[in-house]
Formats: C-alpha cells, sequence, structure tokens
C-alpha cells in the first residue's frame, strides 16, 4: 500500500514560509490589505492567535513545542536594577552572548560604570550586593531562555491543554487522531500545487486517508470565542472559505498526479472547532460541496478565490505594490453599482 505521507513535504513550519507561492492567508491579506500586503506583510499577534497556535501544535506537532512556547513565570526587578539587567540582555541578543558571559562580574561592573549607576559606591563588594540577588539573576535566566519564544501564562497552558484532550479523547472528534488498520493520519502536511498555472502552497492541519475506502478526509483546527453554534461568523470574518478551497485544491493536485491515488475520493471539508467559552465539547463543521462554487468564483461583495489568486499573480509579475489590478485595468476609472 503505497502512503500518502511519502506524496507531500514534512518539513519545519519556518521553511514552509520562506517556499515562494501563494496561500490562502496571503490571499485573505491580498484581499484585506491590498497589494502591499505581499510586499510588507502584517506581522499577525493576539492573544487569540497565540492561543489558537498552541492548541494546534498540542494536537499536531506536541515535540516541538518547548521551541515556540515558554511558560516559567518571569519577575523583572525595578529601578536601576532593571535598566541593568536589561542593558545586559541586549548585549546577549546583538553579540549572541550566553548567560554565563554577560554575568561575569567584571562585564556587570563595567556595565554599572557605562551606565553611570550608583556612582557613589566605591567599594566592589557594597556594589556587588546591589545586584547580586536572586530576582536578578533569575530574570536575566529566565529572559535568555525565553528568547524568541511566545511567553505564556500557566492559566493559558492549562487552558490549552484542556481543549486539546478533549479534541484527543472527545467521541465525536476522537477517531480522527487515532491510527488503526488502514487509516493513515497526517499532521501539518505541506503540499505544493498549480493551479491554472500559479503556484500555490498549503499547511494542512489534519488529513485522515482511508485507504480501506479509498477517501481522504481534509480538517482544519480552530479555537475562538464564538459559541460552537456560531463557528460560521469567524469563518466569514476571516474568511475561512479562501483555505477551504485552497487545502482542497492541494490535495487534489496530489491524487492527480499520482497514478496509485487518482481514484481516491476526497470527502467534504471539515472543521475541529473548540470554543474557549464551552470547552468541554468540541463541534465538527462541514462545508457542504455546493458552496465550493461560490467561494471559488466570489458571491455578492466577496471576492472569490480564482479572482484573488489572478490579483496575486498580477501584483507578482508586474512588482506594482500601490494600485488594485482592478484599478489599473480600468485606467482608474470605476463605476457604482445598485446594490
Amino acid at each position: 500500500m503505497s502512503k500518502f505521507i511519502n506524496k507531500v513535504l514534512t518539513i519545519p513550519d519556518e521553511e514552509y514560509r520562506q517556499i515562494p507561492a501563494f496561500s490562502y492567508s496571503l490571499l485573505k491579506s491580498l484581499d484585506d490589505d491590498g497589494p502591499r500586503a505581499i510586499s510588507n506583510p502584517k506581522k499577525l499577534s493576539g492573544e487569540a492567535l497565540v492561543f489558537g497556535s498552541l492548541v494546534d501544535m498540542m494536537l499536531t506537532a506536541p515535540e516541538h513545542l518547548d521551541e515556540k512556547f515558554y511558560n516559567h513565570p518571569i519577575t523583572a526587578p525595578t529601578a536601576s536594577l532593571l535598566q541593568l539587567a536589561d542593558a545586559l540582555l541586549l548585549d546577549a541578543i546583538v553579540m549572541d552572548l550566553p548567560y554565563e558571559e554577560i554575568t561575569d562580574d567584571d562585564v556587570i561592573v563595567n556595565k554599572i560604570g557605562a551606565l553611570k549607576l550608583w556612582t557613589n559606591i566605591v567599594d566592589t563588594t557594597k556594589l556587588k550586593a546591589k545586584y547580586d540577588t536572586d530576582i536578578f539573576w533569575d530574570y536575566i535566566r529566565e529572559s535568555i531562555a525565553a528568547k524568541g519564544k511566545i511567553i505564556i501564562s500557566q492559566e493559558t497552558l492549562d487552558a490549552a491543554t484542556h481543549c486539546a484532550n478533549v479534541l484527543l479523547t472527545h467521541e465525536f472528534t476522537k477517531e480522527f487522531f487515532t491510527e488503526r488498520e488502514g487509516i493513515e493520519i497526517l499532521k501539518q502536511a505541506s503540499i505544493l500545487y498549480t493551479f491554472k498555472g500559479i503556484k500555490g502552497k498549503a499547511r494542512i492541519d489534519l488529513l485522515v486517508i482511508d485507504h480501506n475506502t479509498k477517501t481522504i478526509h481534509v480538517f482544519d483546527i480552530k479555537t475562538g470565542a464564538e459559541l460552537p453554534s456560531k463557528f460560521e461568523i469567524s469563518f466569514y470574518k476571516y474568511k475561512y472559505y479562501l483555505q477551504v478551497i485552497s487545502y482542497l485544491l492541494a490535495v487534489q493536485s496530489v491524487c492527480e498526479t499520482n497514478e496509485e491515488f487518482k481514484d481516491y475520493k476526497i470527502d467534504t471539508f471539515k472543521f475541529l472547532y473548540i470554543s474557549k467559552k464551552l470547552s468541554d465539547v468540541p463541534v465538527i463543521w462541514n462545508v457542504p460541496e455546493k458552496l465550493l462554487n461560490n467561494f471559488m468564483d466570489g458571491w455578492d461583495d466577496n471576492t472569490g478565490f480564482e479572482e484573488l489568486m489572478r490579483n496575486y499573480q498580477y501584483v507578482v509579475e508586474t512588482g506594482n505594490y500601490n494600485c488594485e489590478r482592478k484599478v489599473m485595468e480600468n485606467k482608474g476609472l470605476l463605476n457604482i453599482t445598485l446594490k
């Protein structure tokens, strides 16, 4: 039996991000912010994004949690002691110095002199007493350990752990995470594909390949503040319909280009959603196939996947990051229409 995993990329997230191709999130940004979203993409942040990323990693790549998140409490000293500690930490970051080097007494004394701290103290023993405290050493040590990581509270860690465990064990969703005979489960599978001559990429949370029935199930894991019954609000607000099209096209491309999977059926796309308000029961949100044409072509005032992909192609090929394709092609003249 041929394995689907041999047809996709299993690469780190950072390597995936460097691949020059459009993703659903890039198309969303292009729709929201215009062409400059490609040349100068926003760095997304926020508590909700951190929480979702944490749950997602617990489910799909728990072995890498410590590389991205840091949950030890960091208590900062105050006043001059904080100024000294932050100056030493800046040296550590700029010059890539280890904890042992920036906490050498001679280094610290020189830094105190440069910062003109405690200038009335000449005796080195009394000067050392100013900084030789547990809170000073702990703050520097923990700050270096947390460098480049997302700092999370124990409360956030506990809440995310609960959500992940519910998805893994609840009767509604546990089967999607359980390996068994003839069932192949892929997590964070990256797929490169070409649609109408344009290169795209997708990084899929969860693929369940049922080799017994020759069916492929495509899932994305979402967390949010909306009640389980109101996930649709987020679906349209954050344009997850672009994600649906991108992921299905990616999986379809694997099937079409590999003889052993050409007769496999792709099931309807599903979101596994768990709400922070009611986190004991997950919900499976199904995306009916009849909606896919709308998501591809657009509807009402919503731009579809294909049009956004063409907009992306226009910007990349022309290098015009200051004007929308629609404006240029119509020579700056657009008509008001009846709504």
